[in-house]
């Protein structure tokens, strides 16, 4: 396990070292009938590939790739993720960060360890996926983890993770490339409706802190989970957004709504958000025992 600090090490020279919502009941955007998209160039040597599940990145190095999540599970899927990759470099895969537990985010993980690549994760996002009913069963467990914030340093690149807190789910992993100023936010923030994972460690009340957190870095350009990349103003503009709900929440909570009618009670139209009502159960729980 890596503690609070830098792992920087050769690529070549590394041997793969073996570990010893909406419901707001799941997370996730399932996405198991996209398709791999074509691959794209963000900036020099980083690139993104969309469908088949969340978005994945892609650092060259002058000694090896390091992907960013692996897609829901499928032969297919890791297939056509690396036919797109080889088309822009011959480079082997050395490392996978995962971002957070999920099947659209670790579905292939496995494929990459028997590649010779190690799969880094918070120790949060291991535990998370070996509980999770809908990723238990699926091969690939991180080979390496950390406690808490790393910074990877490889072929000349620098990649860092922060582990701002909960939000999406318990193991949420924001994966900053700062020579790029390109930081992936995974489902921190997405197009629709935002899912909180409350089963598997996600909060409500922690989403801000990690959007806080990398509104403390300094990037041009997030990458959200699914869709398009985002600006700074987008970020902050979602993290508002996503504030002003929990504060309506707890101001209705303080006027005397109750976990069965807080739903009725809180306002979301204007910000084109539509949760489902187990959504503000579950919320009224975490506000309440937050006071």
């Amino acid at each position: 396990m890596l503690r609070n600090g830098i792992f920087s090490i050769a690529l070549l020279t590394v041997p793969l070292v073996t570990p010893a919502l909406h419901g707001q009941r799941g997370g996730g955007r399932g996405g198991a009938g996209q398709t791999v998209e074509k691959i794209r160039m963000l900036k020099p040597d980083l690139y993104m590939v969309t469908g088949g599940g969340a978005n994945t990145l892609i650092r060259v190095t002058n000694e090896g790739l390091i992907v960013v999540d692996t897609k829901n599970p499928s032969d297919e899927n890791y297939n056509r993720l690396m036919e797109e990759i080889k088309s822009v470099t011959n480079q082997p895969v050395k490392y996978v960060i995962n971002t957070q537990h999920h099947p659209d985010h670790v579905g292939t993980n496995q494929k990459f360890i028997d590649a010779g690549a190690q799969i880094l994760a918070s120790e949060a996002l291991k535990t998370w996926m070996g509980s999770d009913p809908r990723t238990r069963d699926i091969p690939g467990r991180p080979t390496q983890t950390f406690t808490k914030d790393y910074t990877l340093r490889a072929g000349g690149a620098e990649v860092r993770a922060y582990t701002f807190g909960r939000g999406h789910s318990g193991g949420d992993t924001m994966v900053y490339f700062p020579d790029s100023k390109v930081v992936m936010v995974s489902d921190q923030m997405t197009d629709a409706t935002p899912i909180v994972d409350f089963a598997n460690g996600g909060s409500a009340v922690g989403w801000t802190q990690i959007l806080d957190g990398v509104l403390g870095l300094d990037f041009e350009m997030a990458i959200p989970g699914r869709g398009e990349p985002k600006s700074r103003a987008d970020v902050q503009a979602y993290r508002t957004k996503f504030d002003t709900v929990v504060r309506r929440a707890s101001e209705a909570i303080k006027a005397g709504a109750t976990k069965e009618t807080l739903a009725s009670q809180v306002k979301t139209d204007d910000l084109g958000w539509q949760f489902q009502a187990a959504f503000y159960g579950q919320l009224y729980d975490e506000l309440s025992k937050a006071k």
